[in-house]
């Protein structure tokens, strides 16, 4: 038995000796450590390693830096008032009679771009990359220079279109942001800090984000957390065959201002929809649906008797002679999909519509009463702020129903139960109702008053869908 273990032993260290010697390495009898400044073996393998080294030299001449210069208000005004006041100008040994404290500050700021159209010299950059400029400059990979005019934009979106006159530059293709997916690997390229080219790999994080700019951003991010750093902002998210497939555009960050990995990317087909009416138009002229939307909640979905899990925008309120309106909309109605794309919440129905111009023709695809049901609408021009998100705001005060009268503005105008205050933490309160709400519906059967309300209460015990009235909207809410 002993004899096997040592044949064993001593055949595995033949084997390991051989392997190591095949591979370039040498084996050396000595124990004693290598001495400083020798040359470490080079591990050798016939397989070439892996490297992004291609896609990245092919991309990057695509990628340009982005300079700006100009003028912006200033942003902490809390020191204005002590600098417009003579005895601290003179204290700080700034004369009296000297000017006011400009309202107005000089910047000068750095972004990246990416060049869609090599033959015409459109750049496409974020909007906030180049807001308030008064004179742009793009450098190439190639460190040319070139003044930069601006053929569009647009706040909603945070994108813009530059143009610049140049010979010999190198477009990007597009590639096609909805079929990404969680786990997909992206490499982001941009112009931090000034640096130079710089490029950072890593995956898709999440999909369909929003809350991530203003509240009214048009559109969803795609979250990854390849490291988007100052400077990047504006510039390329590609996937590994060198594709557009974002813009990067923001980053999460903690108190030291650093990357946490987590940054964020406008998805091309979006971009590409924008930029394409920035070229032709100069601008997006973004058409409406023309209706007031909440997202299901939970509680939505059983007061509506909607199967678990069940998402999109619910309709609350139909502007009169809105596209929506005219198509056989209603409120109560819940949109799931519009041409296809499914509608899980608001802010998928805003990132749909946002970029159509009006006269477009959608396919709308929502549930009524539970039952699917599609219908045909256009896209109406913005006469107002319609097509907006319902935001209810919770409020500790007292509570108290009682008849609509005169004293409402509401009053002759709609029928209902007014809400003269509301109690805190009750389920009023819960409910997000508000003093001057009026009470339309319950359960989506009118009120006009205590009675019928108190009729309807006591009928169900459960949970109560309101059809609420505040000012000039109309929203859903529960009341347990």
């Amino acid at each position: 038995m002993k004899y096997m273990k040592r044949s064993i032993w001593l055949a595995v260290g033949v084997v390991a000796a051989l392997t190591l010697v095949n591979i370039g390495l040498t084996v050396s009898n000595s124990s004693e450590p290598a001495q400083a400044g020798a040359v470490l073996p080079v591990f050798r393998h016939e397989s070439p390693v892996p490297s992004l080294v291609p896609m990245i030299r092919m991309v990057m001449p695509a990628v340009v830096n982005v300079s700006t210069r100009g003028e912006m208000p200033v942003q902490n005004q809390a020191y204005a008032p002590f600098l417009n006041n003579p005895f601290f100008r003179q204290f700080f040994g700034m004369s009296p009679f000297a000017e006011q404290a400009p309202n107005q500050e000089r910047f000068r700021a750095l972004g990246s771009g990416v060049i869609i159209n090599a033959k015409k010299g459109y750049v496409l950059t974020n909007d906030h990359v180049i807001r308030h400029a008064t004179k742009i400059v793009i450098t190439t990979y190639n460190h040319h220079r070139y003044p930069a005019k601006v053929v569009g934009k647009d706040r909603e979106t945070d994108l813009a279109v530059l143009q610049i006159k140049a010979h010999g530059l190198h477009q990007i293709a597009f590639g096609n942001s909805a079929r990404l997916d969680i786990g997909d690997f992206v490499v982001a390229i941009g112009n931090p800090f000034g640096l130079g080219h710089t490029a950072t790999f890593g995956i898709v994080s999440g999909l369909g984000r929003t809350g991530v700019e203003q509240q009214d951003h048009v559109g969803t991010f795609i979250q990854t957390d390849a490291a988007i750093n100052p400077g990047n902002s504006g510039g390329a998210l590609v996937n590994l065959r060198g594709q557009l497939i974002g813009i990067n555009t923001a980053i999460l960050t903690e108190n030291g201002g650093g990357n946490i990995g987590i940054g964020f990317a406008i998805p091309a087909n979006l971009a590409r929809v924008v930029a394409a009416q920035i070229i032709k138009y100069g601008k997006v002229e973004r058409g409406v649906l023309g209706v007031l939307v909440q997202d299901v909640t939970a509680r939505l979905r059983r007061a509506f008797g909607l199967p678990p899990g069940q998402r999109g925008a619910l309709i609350a309120q139909v502007e009169p002679n809105s596209g929506a309106s005219r198509a056989g909309l209603r409120a109560g109605d819940i949109i799931t999909a519009v041409n296809g794309q499914p509608v899980r919440d608001v802010s998928a129905l805003r990132a749909i519509i946002g970029v159509l111009r009006v006269g477009t023709r959608i396919h709308i695809r929502f549930l009524r009463n539970g039952h699917p049901m599609t219908v045909v609408a256009i896209v109406d021009r913005n006469h107002k702020s319609t097509h907006r998100e319902l935001k209810l705001r919770h409020k500790s005060i007292g509570a108290q129903l009682a008849n609509l009268g005169r004293n409402s503005p509401l009053y002759g105008k709609v029928k209902g139960v007014m809400v003269v205050a509301v109690t805190p933490h009750s389920p009023a309160d819960k409910a997000g109702l508000e003093p001057g709400d009026v009470i339309l519906a319950v359960d989506q059967h009118p009120v006009s008053n205590l009675a019928e309300f108190r009729e309807d209460i006591e009928a169900d015990h459960g949970l109560l869908l309101l059809t609420v009235q505040r000012g000039q909207s109309t929203f859903f809410t529960t009341l347990r």
